[in-house]
Formats: structure tokens, C-alpha cells, sequence
């Protein structure tokens, strides 16, 4: 799932990555990189270069929401996390942080280099950093986290998540068929923070 592909996805039912909304100016990555030996990947690159929210982004998940760091916020070493002491000190080089949720790192591992940069995450309350994929691609990971706040902001639903948190039907109606078809092997990671993820939803 290219970038391209992503946001031609997501501009079906969101305006999060509108062009008045996205960085625009060429040359972010450059500067992140400069004087250094490291060369970042390239979707990563066109992530930063061309996507990236230059004001940065809140979208609504269930819990915390997702921040997408602004451009201005992207660095080689985060201090939100660099800072860290014992085990959550230990942030590696190549850990490269797009966005967190409630704390939590979103990272794209700059040592990977095929033609899509798999997305991870890590809780950071386990005291340590075990980060697991939640993506196969940028472009993956932003079709999922808008797809989520959309189903949480459904048209005409006025309650998305019962008290059981049940995603109301017409949203999951369009949600869970939605991520069967983009989220791939990553669905249950998506959709399980929704009790009736696993219920056979068709696609309309």
C-alpha cells in the first residue's frame, strides 16, 4: 500500500490529509539528516517530505487518540522519549517517531529499507520498549487510524460504542469490512478494541 494509494483511500470518506492540512515543502528530510551519515527510507522520506501535518494531527481512536507529530516536531532522537532514563532510555537510532497515542510510540525503523516502511508500536508503561508491528506500510497505518475515527464519527449515529464497547452497527457495517480489505494480516489489531469486531460484517 503506497502513499498515493493511502490517501486516494482515505479522501473517500475523510479530509485528515487535505493539502491545506499536509506539509508541502520539500526538503524536511534533508534537513533532519544533515551532517549525519543516516539515510532515511523512502516512504519515510515522502511521509515527511510531502504528508506530514505540518501543524500535526489529533485523530479520535477509542482511548487515547493518535497524535501525528508535526513536521517542525520530527527528529533523529525525540526528546519526548530521549530523555528517558533505565530501560525506556534505551531508544535505539533507528527508532524514527511519527506519532504516539496517550504516550505510546508509533515508530518506522529507519534500518529497514524495502520499498514500504512497516509502522510499530510500544506501551511504555511495560517499563521497557517491545515495539510490534502494527502496519505493513505508512500508507497502512494512516488508512486504519482514519478509518477508525470515522466509524467513532459515523454519519447519523449519535452513540458509536455501547457500554459493552460495541461498535454500533452501521459503523461497523463500514469499518470492519473496510480493514478486512486494507489492514491485512494486522485486522484484529484494528478492529479488536471493539467487542463485536469479529462479527461478519459485509461491506455495502
Amino acid at each position: 500500500m503506497n502513499l498515493n494509494d493511502a490517501l486516494a483511500i482515505i479522501a473517500g470518506f475523510s479530509n485528515s490529509f487535505s493539502k491545506k492540512k499536509t506539509q508541502q515543502f520539500v526538503g524536511t528530510s534533508s534537513a533532519l539528516t544533515e551532517g549525519t551519515n543516516k539515510v532515511l527510507p523512502t516512504e519515510l522520506v515522502e511521509y515527511i517530505d510531502h504528508i506530514c501535518p505540518e501543524s500535526g494531527l489529533i485523530v479520535k481512536s477509542v482511548g487515547h487518540p493518535v497524535e501525528l507529530l508535526k513536521s517542525s516536531d520530527l527528529a533523529l532522537k525525540p526528546s519526548m522519549f530521549t530523555g528517558l532514563t533505565g530501560e525506556l532510555g534505551k531508544w535505539q537510532d533507528d527508532w524514527f517517531l511519527i506519532a504516539h497515542e496517550g504516550g505510546d510510540p508509533i515508530i518506522v525503523k529507519t534500518s529497514e529499507w524495502g520499498e514500504n516502511s512497516p509502522v510499530y508500536s510500544a506501551m511504555q508503561g511495560m517499563g521497557f520498549w517491545d515495539f510490534a508491528p502494527i502496519a505493513d506500510s505508512i500508507g497502512q497505518f494512516l488508512i486504519c487510524i482514519c478509518a477508525v475515527q470515522y466509524a467513532l464519527n459515523f454519519p447519523g449515529v449519535s452513540e458509536p460504542l455501547d457500554d459493552d464497547f460495541n461498535l454500533a452497527p452501521a459503523a461497523a457495517n463500514w469499518l470492519f469490512p473496510l480493514l478486512r480489505q486494507y489492514a491485512g494480516a494486522h485486522y484484529d489489531e484494528w478492529a479488536s478494541v471493539f467487542e463485536n469486531y469479529q462479527t461478519n460484517y459485509q461491506m455495502s
